[in-house]
């Protein structure tokens, strides 16, 4: 091989290597902001278009997907072992994928930015894509606003006092 064909072969490598770098770093996704106050608590979209929130399930910590479309809190079976929750009843579920076979399980606690519920249901899904989600059987008790890019999260006034939230 030439000259010329070692210095394409070089130039092709080192392309090749920021190629790989540069789409790594656009594939980080930054963490979505969370500001957390008393009783509120303020998101940023993340760049999948969706808002996540840490949180725990009976102490164990979770990050939820927000999901008004979702009935009630659900996470995949693996995270229900993980989390010592223990099916109770077994369920059928109507999905945005259709129906599925899980269970029912009931959370002693679940923790989510100021917001502490306790005795809340929670869907068992076996095949559930991602790790949680924060559904309305735990969003009916706050306020959400969204604004452009934020989600903000509060008590409604005639709860500012009442934590933790009762199911």
């Amino acid at each position: 091989m030439g000259r010329t064909g070692k210095t394409f072969l070089l130039v092709g490598f080192w392309l090749a290597v920021g190629l790989v770098l540069y789409l790594f770093f656009l594939r980080q996704e930054r963490p979505p902001i969370q500001v957390v106050g008393a009783d509120s608590v303020e998101l940023t979209r993340a760049r999948d278009g969706h808002y996540h929130i840490d949180g725990a399930i009976q102490g164990g910590p979770v990050q939820f997907l927000i999901d008004t479309g979702a009935s009630t809190v659900s996470v995949t079976g693996a995270e229900a072992r993980r989390l010592g929750l223990e099916c109770r009843v077994a369920s059928t579920f109507s999905t945005a994928n259709g129906t599925v076979e899980g269970c029912t399980a009931r959370a002693a606690t679940l923790d989510f930015g100021p917001f502490r519920l306790e005795q809340v249901a929670v869907a068992v899904l076996p095949d559930l894509a991602g790790g949680a989600l924060l559904g309305m059987n735990a969003l009916r008790h706050l306020r959400l606003e969204q604004a452009d890019n934020t989600l903000r999260m509060s008590l409604p006034a005639e709860r500012a006092n009442a934590t933790p939230l009762s199911q």
